[in-house]
């Protein structure tokens, strides 16, 4: 077993989600990766997110396994100069901090080139470093608002955000898409590295499918269905005994099985329900009679009898559920932590499996915990400057 990404040196200068998740992903695929904080209180997540009755947070060791942390305050004339030693160090940089802020500190992607022209720069925004929007802050759900994502997501005319944040996922999925591309071109190519800019809104944008296609060829404009299809019925979200299903029974061949399933063959024959265009203009109904029959059983029997007869399905799952599905378990799709002060931690694993390749598997560090081993063992600061440099701030 090899790891893909060894020898691949990573700084990272990441907060909340885009950044960190990038930076973890570089990790699991064999990175070194250094996380850079601020002296004290460590990055938003640290500081800001849900913690336990501790005062731990239990949102950053989701964005940061795989890395290690270092506190530095590169205001600081002693620490901007350790931060150099870093970027001179390092293969990648990423970041995700307000667009235009490393710049105005003299530390853009121009003056670091200086110091490794083969620099990979990774900056990761809510709308990119150029455009008319690129100095708006951004959130998740103000980007799924503005790209189109929210008005196609939720019940009917009620525009709705997703549960997960979708666009920061992406941005740091794409970012480290795009930092590969990078380093196999310079290996490849050789010459200089590269500057990425990432912007949220833009991998928001990408995952809408055809429907800007859509909106043009047909000049139907794309809306939200809530758990309906835009052309095929029924298809909806049902409720069971003790739950609810998601069932797909779109195609001709799904819907005649169905209505055998439901003992109500005449439903083939009737004008209303007879072809994929009628089931939909009279879907309200049609649910309602789908459903009368569905709610009499239990989930897991109904999704074996509709699975048994080919009809697509399967139950709506709590987080937990999920947690304790079997084909995850099997799947080894959460990983186990033991981080200090919450015990155990579960977190997704990376999604690939690789028949090779080794998959990182550290926990996420403690603030600071690897000061020594990097300022001390890979910068040379010795043991005095070491706790003078603690002692004023600066780490």
């Amino acid at each position: 077993m090899s790891k893909a990404l060894e020898g691949v040196k990573v700084l990272e200068l990441g907060h909340v989600v885009s950044g960190p998740v990038c930076g973890m992903l570089l990790g699991d695929l064999g990175a070194e990766v250094i996380k850079v904080e601020r002296p004290g209180t460590g990055e938003f997540y640290r500081e800001e997110a849900l913690k336990n009755a501790d005062g731990i947070s239990c949102v950053f060791p989701a964005y940061n396994r795989n890395k290690k942390s270092v506190t530095l305050n590169y205001k600081d004339k002693r620490g901007r100069e350790l931060l150099l030693e870093l970027v001179r160090w390092c293969d990648v940089l990423i970041e995700n901090l307000r667009p235009g802020l490393l710049v105005s500190m003299g530390l853009g992607y121009e003056d670091l080139k200086k110091v490794n022209p083969k620099l990979i720069m990774a900056s990761i925004s809510g709308f990119g470093q150029t455009g008319p929007y690129a100095s708006k802050p951004a959130y998740d759900m103000t980007i799924a608002a503005i790209s189109g994502l929210m008005s196609l997501n939720g019940p009917e005319g009620q525009p709705t955000k997703t549960g997960p944040a979708v666009s920061d996922f992406l941005s740091g999925i794409y970012g480290a898409f795009a930092v590969l591309a990078a380093l196999r071109d310079l290996e490849q190519n050789g010459g200089d590295g590269q500057y990425i800019d990432v912007s949220m809104m833009d991998c928001a944008i990408s995952i809408l499918d055809a429907f800007f296609a859509q909106s043009q060829f047909t000049g139907i404009e794309p809306k939200s269905m809530g758990n309906r299809r835009a052309n095929y019925a029924p298809v909806n979200a049902f409720k069971t005994v003790d739950g609810s299903i998601y069932m797909a029974a779109s195609l001709q061949k799904h819907w005649v099985a169905l209505a055998k399933l439901m003992g109500r063959e005449d439903l083939l024959t009737d004008p209303l329900y007879a072809d994929s265009n009628t089931r939909k203009k009279n879907e309200l109904g049609l649910e309602v009679i789908v459903e009368e029959w569905t709610s009499r059983m239990k989930s897991a029997d109904l999704i074996g009898l509709l699975e048994s007869n080919g009809i697509p399905c399967a139950p709506i799952q709590s987080v937990e559920q999920v947690r304790n599905d079997p084909h995850t378990i099997a799947r080894g799709s959460i990983l186990e932590f033991d981080y200090p002060g919450l015990g155990s931690y579960p977190v997704a694993a990376l999604p690939p499996r690789f028949s090779t390749l080794e998959i990182q598997a550290v926990r996420a560090p403690l603030l600071g915990e690897h000061n020594d081993e990097v300022f001390g063992s890979l910068l040379g600061c010795g043991v005095g400057e070491l706790k003078m440099l603690m002692e004023k701030g600066t780490i």
